[in-house]
């Protein structure tokens, strides 16, 4: 991914930029050291606030979009392909400093639970609690036999951060909140499909990095047979409770087309048919992911413990959740 901006100063002009933009809904935190994190503005410190801990500004883990009244409170990038530092995430937490304690939720990769786990201990120097959250619902990164928790995370963790600001508004505890996203986690799952227009082949869980998809499907190349493998996929991984209900989130990778998004929504819709009420389905730009062309498809079964949570509309300055 090639861009004009500094390498160097990427996360930092991000954040200063979409402060001057937004100067009445962000801000970021004076004097910092590194300059990487975003505030919602005006902070609400007499509550859960919620952290969002990105990969390394530029890469597709960005998340500075994510702040807002009804998301995170905190959002921070690292520099250029590098997890934010857990002096980041202190730093930000400290100036806000809120007397409920944050929950930082992520994508679980090693350097961000690590990063995360030192910020907890710098903060509780400071009275400051916290606890985490690292999101693993890529169901294809680890072999199907693998505890869940080894997955890499995707973008589930949309619903949890949805969910979490809602949680804390209505007056949670830390425990509380980090109780209903960790129910959340264990309830959503996704896949990253990818096309090879040349050959026409659909792949399925082609990792963010590089990694090479487990399953391919050739001469099935359309909208419909995305749909299809990828419910069939998801479904056969979270397999349904009676009582729960579906929420659908389409995304679109870099390269992917806004017309794509849209008829993949509808396609999952018409084969999710009788097999699973769906409650509320989304759809948009929500991460870089890759830059092949692709779409991704994401699940969460939601009961009546997390249905409250997701009924209100998200917007930011890049989608709607």
């Amino acid at each position: 991914m090639i861009f004009l901006t500094d390498p160097n100063t990427i996360s930092r002009s991000c954040a200063e930029g979409m402060a001057c933009v937004y100067p009445e809904f962000t801000r970021t935190v004076p004097d910092s050291f590194n300059g990487r994190a975003l505030l919602h503005h005006p902070a609400e410190s007499d509550r859960v606030n919620i952290i969002v801990v990105a990969g390394g500004g530029g890469n597709p883990q960005t998340h500075s979009f994510v702040t807002g009244s009804d998301l995170a409170d905190i959002a921070i990038n690292g520099s250029l392909r590098a997890a934010p530092s857990a002096y980041d995430i202190y730093e930000a937490a400290r100036y806000v400093h809120s007397s409920k304690g944050y929950l930082m939720i992520f994508n679980n990769f090693m350097g961000d639970i690590l990063n995360c786990d030192m910020a907890i201990e710098l903060m509780a120097l400071d009275g400051l609690s916290g606890k985490m959250c690292p999101f693993h619902d890529d169901c294809l990164s680890v072999p199907q036999n693998e505890d869940r928790k080894n997955r890499a995370g995707l973008i589930g963790f949309l619903y949890g951060v949805k969910a979490a600001n809602a949680c804390a508004r209505a007056g949670a505890s830390l425990e509380e909140t980090a109780a209903l996203v960790e129910h959340i986690n264990e309830r959503t799952s996704s896949v990253l499909i990818t096309m090879d227009f040349d050959n026409k082949i659909l792949y399925f869980g082609e990792g963010i990095s590089g990694e090479p998809a487990p399953l391919s499907f050739k001469n099935e190349f359309s909208i419909e047979s995305c749909a299809k493998h990828a419910l069939d996929i998801l479904i056969d991984d979270l397999k349904p409770l009676p009582n729960e209900k579906l929420h659908i989130l389409i995304n679109r990778t870099s390269a992917g087309k806004f017309e794509d998004a849209y008829s993949l929504a509808k396609s999952v819709y018409d084969h999710a048919g009788s097999r699973i009420p769906i409650s509320r389905m989304s759809a948009g730009h929500y991460m870089f992911m890759t830059d092949s062309y692709g779409l991704s498809v994401t699940a969460l079964c939601s009961d009546e413990s997390i249905e409250p949570y997701l009924q209100k509309r998200c917007f930011t300055d890049s989608f709607i959740l």
